[in-house]
């Protein structure tokens, strides 16, 4: 059985951002792009320290992605001033934020990253997709999917944290299924606000979140 252990949803102003940070290691992350910072929160917000260790995958998906590390690697290399610093390069690769959180996550073993090319768009489906079956084929012991966006004005997270085999006080279960008839959500960039307000909420046994591209694929919740 794949188990839904978390469900969260962050909102941040850039000026706040290094506080939550701090807040989550009582040290500042230093040179730590946007992304990386919101990866690192929410991924230790999601994950009590003695589930660190345990095999992790982190699917994470954006439609900002490092574009705003990339236009101010861009300003500085079109200036005609000095040579650009290694670190404003390393925060336009998205891979960067995995490498950066694996210290304080180390049972991170791989990460994905998604990028979408319109705003208000997702690709949950894919990615909880993605985490079913490699959790049922025993790639690792848990998953993490997040949407992290962040622009000039805010940055915001949303994450689902899932586990292959039963753990305490999870809300719900979920499994690939054939397309079903039940309560079903739209696959957008805050589905896991939505998912919370469902699970609060008590009502329908059941809720889908069908694929935007595959309508017949779809991803079931049941309440435990």
């Amino acid at each position: 059985m794949i188990n839904l252990t978390a469900v969260l949803s962050q909102d941040f102003t850039p000026a706040d951002l290094p506080a939550a940070v701090r807040a989550a290691l009582g040290k500042p992350l230093r040179r730590a792009a946007p992304l990386t910072q919101l990866a690192l929160v929410g991924a230790l917000a999601c994950l009590p320290p003695e589930r660190r260790s345990r095999p992790t995958i982190l699917l994470w998906q954006s439609t900002s992605g490092p574009r705003l590390e990339t236009l101010t690697l861009l300003d500085e290399v079109c200036s005609g001033g000095a040579e650009p610093m290694p670190y404003d390069f390393l925060a336009t690769q998205p891979a960067i934020a995995a490498a950066q959180i694996q210290s304080f996550l180390p049972g991170l073993q791989t990460a994905m990253h998604l990028p979408l090319d319109s705003e208000g768009m997702a690709n949950w489906s894919l990615l909880l997709s993605l985490a079913i079956v490699w959790l049922n084929e025993g790639r690792c012991a848990q998953v993490l999917c997040a949407q992290l966006d962040h622009a000039a004005e805010a940055a915001s997270s949303h994450w689902l944290a899932l586990s292959r085999g039963p753990l305490e006080n999870s809300p719900a279960s979920l499994q690939l299924v054939k397309d079903t008839a039940g309560t079903s959500l739209p696959d957008t960039p805050d589905f896991p606000a939505r998912l919370a307000e469902w699970l609060a909420a008590n009502d329908s046994q059941t809720l889908s979140l069908h694929s935007p591209v595959a309508m017949k694929l779809t991803v079931e919740f049941t309440r435990l």
